[in-house]
């Protein structure tokens, strides 16, 4: 047994014996693996946990899983959680509830040397025994406990200046903060507040605290940027100035709470245009040595602070090289760039070639529940890549948002024991289609243990994720589709292409579950002309641009429709897009704007609002527009987006062709995102 442990780990070790309830493997799966075991395997297995897997790992990730000594405090590795708790898991109470207690404890479980917590109201009775519960499970698990202060203790109505509104300026800040100038008095009584605040955390089990000074509402924030800050006194003028209340800040809350008590300040790179400068920070960074412990660097607003396809690169994070710029100048302080870090290769390459000390991470540890178990054996193959969806940044007040798009045990993570039973012997499972559903209930099922045959019609899987290939602001899709299909491969799935399944064939088979997955299909208006030769569905244009005459006029918007208009403008065509909606994007929860920003900047491309077409010729679209009026739009070519309807009816047939039937994706006529395929395929595959 001992053998077995080394070669799979305690986790897997439990799961495969039905001492855990997750994702199971049968027994007989893991004696096949005794047989190859070498001499030295065995002797590995002896020394614990010292296996071959975590040694390779040491060697592969050898710089970001190094320890790192501030003061007297270390660190465990260079993988810091920033503060990112998903509304979903709060309920009504104001005490962090189980879901909330869960979900940082297993964040220092999955690897994060620091967690970092979101304020809550100590004064209320009883509430510390709940927040220092989060402090007892981060240290359970060797990582050190972060609170957020947030801006509460600031005085209300006040402002480090009196700035006059200017709706000419360049910088918004200029348009959302108005105040009174606060009174060096106050500004002594709110640091004393802060140091306070620590002191009652620190009394409570953490070990440091992160100051926000990023946010446009912050006074701290404002005191930084020239901008903001036109006081004559002692904290305003000269740089050095400027800096004075995040030193005076920072002092208070080391002589509260002890030098070993850490400070982890959160600062944007840069502002606006009018702010201060990447300069002004590099001599920011040296100033502050000795007061701030860590320099956590952040975008300069809503678009740059939160990375999307859009917005950002693979291997271009748009905050790394705000740290490497800190590095370079020998500031004596520990850099932390944040935003978009999660490709364990490039983050080891950027660590050890020495542009940033650490990295701060929030999707990561979300959209991965093993994340830092993949970093410390070596598999940075096998993270699930964040589709920057920014859900998880959403609000619980609105469907769908504040839940990951890629991770569906988020939530659930406290009550996952009681929601799913280990299986009790091996079966065999049809998976029907290889879209995003199909392929993450394959790859569920092959967890359990159970033989899983992928049956997918096309030469490729992917499905409707396959248009992510042609255009470049969807590689995070691209990224997670090809995930998915290493996963599929590498779990044992038996995957035949070119092969579309037939109820009797399936029946035939005699397979003990069947999950069905061939989605949607687009839904065809009844436009007069629509079945002209000139006219394309938006689910076959992708790959075939160049059958597209030059002007281009979409009908119907949304989100689907916008990004395949800009696929087509990146290929060289001219697209009008006829949205019927007041809106031509109707997303919900932060950061909408910045698919906005992207496709208001592009040349060719246009749209018309609260415009219904109502016939389409050889050359033209004609549309009613707002008014009522009948008008008309030059169109070479003509793509048609009227949203997918689910193929229910060919669902229906397959049932009864095994014991267990489910549909899931597309299929079940809810919305098709990632997020609901991958709810509904776990959800029906963790059942079998």
């Amino acid at each position: 047994m001992k053998v077995i442990r080394s070669l799979m780990g305690r986790r897997q070790f439990l799961i495969a014996t039905g001492a855990a309830s997750a994702s199971a493997l049968t027994f007989k799966k893991v004696l096949g693996t005794i047989a190859p075991v070498s001499q030295t395997d065995l002797a590995r297995a002896s020394e614990g946990p010292a296996t071959a897997a975590m040694e390779a790992a040491t060697n592969r990730y050898s710089h970001l899983l190094s320890s790192l000594k501030i003061g007297n405090v270390v660190l465990k590795n260079r993988m810091f959680s920033t503060k990112a708790l998903p509304h979903y898991l709060q309920g009504p109470e104001t005490f962090p509830a189980d879901a909330t207690i869960s979900h940082y404890a297993n964040v220092a479980k999955n690897g994060a040397a620091v967690v970092t917590v979101s304020r809550v109201n100590l004064e209320e009775r009883g509430i510390q025994n709940y927040v220092a519960q989060i402090a007892d499970a981060i240290h359970f698990y060797g990582a050190k406990a972060n609170v957020a202060l947030t801006q509460s203790a600031e005085p209300r109505g006040y402002n480090i200046s009196d700035i006059t509104p200017d709706p000419s300026a360049p910088m918004e800040r200029y348009r959302i903060m108005e105040g009174k100038e606060m009174p060096v008095d106050m500004i002594q009584k709110m640091i004393e507040d802060f140091a306070a605040s620590a002191k009652s955390y620190k009394d409570l089990g953490f070990d440091m605290a992160c100051i926000y000074m990023s946010y446009r509402s912050s006074i701290f924030a404002n005191s930084l940027s020239p901008a903001m800050n036109k006081r004559t006194d002692q904290y305003g003028g000269s740089l050095k100035n400027r800096a004075r209340l995040t030193i005076e800040l920072c002092q208070a809350i080391k002589k509260a709470c002890g030098q070993d008590f850490l400070i982890d300040c959160q600062i944007s790179g840069e502002e606006e245009p009018g702010g201060y400068t990447i300069e002004d920070v590099v001599k920011y960074s040296k100033l502050w040595e000795g007061s701030v412990d860590i320099l956590q660097l952040r975008g300069y607003d809503g678009v740059s602070s939160h990375p999307m396809g859009y917005n950002s690169k693979k291997d271009e994070p748009l905050t790394l090289h705000y740290a490497e710029a800190v590095k370079k100048s020998g500031a004596k302080i520990i850099t932390m760039p944040v935003g978009g870090f999660q490709y364990l290769d490039l983050i080891e390459e950027w660590i050890a070639s020495g542009k940033t000390d650490m990295v701060g991470m929030a999707r990561a540890f979300i959209c991965d529940p093993e994340y830092g178990k993949k970093a410390y054996e070596g598999r940075g193959e096998d993270v699930a890549p964040c589709i920057r969806c920014n859900k998880c940044h959403g609000n619980s007040h609105a469907p769908n948002l504040d839940v990951c798009s890629v991770n569906p045990k988020l939530g659930l993570a406290h009550k996952i024991d009681r929601m799913i039973d280990a299986p009790t012997a091996s079966r065999t499972v049809a998976v029907i289609g290889g879209g995003p559903a199909g392929m993450k209930a394959a790859i569920v099922a092959a967890e359990r243990g159970h033989k899983v045959t992928l049956y997918e019609k096309d030469s490729t899987l992917g499905g409707l994720l396959r248009h992510s290939d042609f255009y470049s602001f969807q590689w995070p899709l691209k990224e997670y589709k090809n995930y998915l299909i290493h996963q599929v491969n590498k779990k044992g799935v038996e995957v035949l292409l070119n092969t579309e399944a037939a109820p009797d064939m399936i029946k035939a088979k005699g397979y003990d579950a069947v999950l069905f997955a061939i989605g949607a299909e687009p839904i065809i208006p009844k436009i007069p002309g629509v079945d002209g030769s000139n006219v394309y569905n938006v689910a076959i244009v992708y790959g075939k641009e160049k059958l597209l005459g030059k002007n281009v006029v979409f009908v119907g918007g949304g989100l689907i429709g916008t990004q395949t208009g800009m696929y087509l403008v990146e290929n060289g065509h001219k697209v009008t897009i006829l949205a019927s909606g007041k809106q031509l994007i109707e997303m919900e929860g932060p950061h909408q704007g910045i698919p906005t920003d992207t496709y208001q900047n592009m040349n060719n491309f246009s749209y018309i609002l609260e415009a219904t077409a109502t016939r389409i010729s050889e050359g033209k679209v004609f549309y009613k527009d707002r008014a009522g009026s009948e008008k008309s739009i030059q169109a070479d070519s003509v793509v048609i987006y009227a949203g997918f309807k689910p193929r229910l009816d060919d669902a229906m047939k397959f049932s009864g062709t095994a014991g267990q039937f489910s549909i899931i994706g597309d299929c079940t006529g809810e919305d098709g995102t990632v997020q609901m395929c991958n709810r509904t395929a776990f959800g029906a595959a963790s059942q079998i």
